[in-house]
């Protein structure tokens, strides 16, 4: 590391809430987001609507769980 942290972007955010960062950005976001509620609460909301996402599809019959796969790959694409 040469000491010098890039800026954080949204992709950033949305990286760290996927759980796509690796450990050294994750520590930057979360420096970055401690010194910015306003952005802090974006994450946590996002945070919060992903696990509400992850708890639905978990209790979701296995042929809906199949449907939303489906979709999101459409998505994704």
């Amino acid at each position: 590391m040469n000491g010098r942290i890039e800026p954080i972007t949204d992709v950033d955010l949305h990286a760290y809430v996927d759980d796509e960062l690796p450990l050294v950005r994750r520590i930057e976001v979360e420096a970055c987001i401690c010194h910015h509620p306003e952005k802090a609460a974006h994450v946590m909301a996002d945070l919060r609507i992903r696990d509400e996402l992850r708890l639905a599809l978990a209790n979701a019959p296995r042929s809906r769980r199949r449907a939303a796969s489906v979709v999101a790959g459409r998505l994704a694409a």
